[in-house]
């Protein structure tokens, strides 16, 4: 049946949730505080560079609207919160927006309303901040008021990901709100117990990745010690078909889960007393994967005639992942920063990064396949392999007097 579906957060989560559900025939209004944000997408204008301006444009079309009007999300049948779950500098979680959510809704619901959070949090806090929070205003929640947590299962930048359905966890704060939620969501639903399973669920799902990225990331420094080429190790062990499953060590993870989410868990473990000894120092190691790779540019610099903090270094690439825009917790920003604290002049490329998906101070330009400039500068460090970069990269290489490349380390 046909729903009212109020998404709250227009994001690299929230905006393919509208799509989805506008798909699925829902009569769909997209929130967000973001006034340019707002403005920009009725304008038929994707800000992300995972959704194209004519899904936008089809958004539009279907009578998707899009506000920062909190007058127009009233008694609405579904609520979906999408909103960012950072941490701060101490990595401590942050659930200012989660908590900014609900205060937003709280007097808006209807008797009757599903309210579903899929940001990414630790266990508890969709009974400690939405089901808490709606029992003292007099709901009881799975009577008159149905609460659900169903965290978002998005891969960005892979489009074989995109080309399939993804199958999703749902859990309710009651039989009736695991009813209500399942139908809703429809096929590609897997029930879960109850809502901590479910939020433990998906922070252990990026928690595994963090775990495993650190472990090759010590094979990195294994291998340069004994002079092994790191990278066909892994693709020796990965002729294994049971048993293994490869993960590849890099400068650093990025973006806003797998740095992120870990951390959501050892807070709440540290507060109950209990150690987490084995996600701490897969935390601790790829804090540390900066610092040896930029030891490890600077020793390639040893046979040029420059001083490492005299030469002019192009940094190709500057996002948290290849084929996406998004810069947030990017390894090679902080990489750039790094150098520049040493006085080295430094000039970034990007032809993926979309304008407005950052805010860093960094001057970010595109190369525009002018590959003859790159002849300008003592080292070319080859940080992210877009696709735009990769068809090119034996011509890139050519170009530069001096080649390091991060993406195959």
């Amino acid at each position: 049946m046909k729903k009212e579906v109020v998404v709250i957060g227009l994001g690299y989560v929230g905006l393919p949730s509208v799509i989805n559900h506008v798909k699925n025939a829902h009569k769909v209004i997209g929130f967000d505080i973001d006034k340019r944000k707002v403005d920009i997408l009725n304008k038929g204008v994707s800000h992300l560079d995972t959704v194209s301006d004519e899904t936008v444009q089809m958004l539009k079309e279907k009578g998707t609207l899009f506000t920062y009007d909190e007058q127009l999300i009233k008694e609405k049948d579904i609520y979906i919160i999408d909103v960012p779950t950072p941490i701060d500098k101490n990595k401590i979680p942050d659930l200012s927006y989660i908590k900014s959510a609900v205060d937003l809704i709280k007097n808006k619901v209807k008797r009757g309303s599903l309210i579903i959070l899929e940001s990414t949090t630790y266990p508890g806090t969709t009974e400690e901040y939405l089901v808490a929070e709606f029992s003292k205003l007099g709901y009881h929640i799975g009577i008159d008021l149905f609460i659900a947590y169903s965290p978002e299962r998005i891969d960005p930048g892979n489009t074989q990901s995109q080309s399939v359905k993804i199958p999703r966890i749902v859990a309710g704060y009651t039989d009736k709100c695991l009813s209500q939620v399942k139908d809703f969501f429809g096929s590609h639903v897997s029930s879960v117990p109850n809502l901590k399973t479910a939020e433990l669920a998906k922070i252990y799902e990026n928690t595994f990745r963090l775990v495993n990225i650190a472990l090759a990331d010590e094979l990195q420094k294994i291998s340069d010690n004994l002079d092994i080429d790191v990278g066909e190790v892994l693709e020796a062990a990965a002729t294994k078909p049971f048993g293994f499953m490869k993960f590849t060590p890099n400068l650093g993870i990025g973006g806003h889960c797998i740095p992120v989410d870990p951390y959501y868990l050892t807070w709440l473990m540290a507060d109950r007393g209990v150690e987490t000894p084995l996600i701490d120092i897969a935390g601790k190691i790829n804090d540390s994967m900066l610092d040896y790779y930029l030891e490890k540019i600077k020793d390639l610099t040893t046979a040029s005639k420059k001083d490492f903090t005299e030469m002019n270094i192009a940094v190709l690439g500057v996002t948290y992942k290849k084929n996406v825009a998004d810069v947030r917790m990017s390894s090679v920003i902080s990489l750039i920063k790094k150098l520049k604290e040493k006085n080295i002049s430094i000039v970034a490329y990007d032809d993926v990064m979309h304008p407005y998906s950052t805010s860093i101070n960094e001057t970010v330009i595109n190369l525009d396949q002018d590959y003859q400039q790159l002849m300008q500068y003592d080292l070319v460090i080859y940080a992210v392999d877009h696709d735009v970069y990769e068809e090119k990269k034996k011509l890139i290489m050519d170009k530069s007097r001096l080649f390091y490349d991060l993406t195959t380390v």
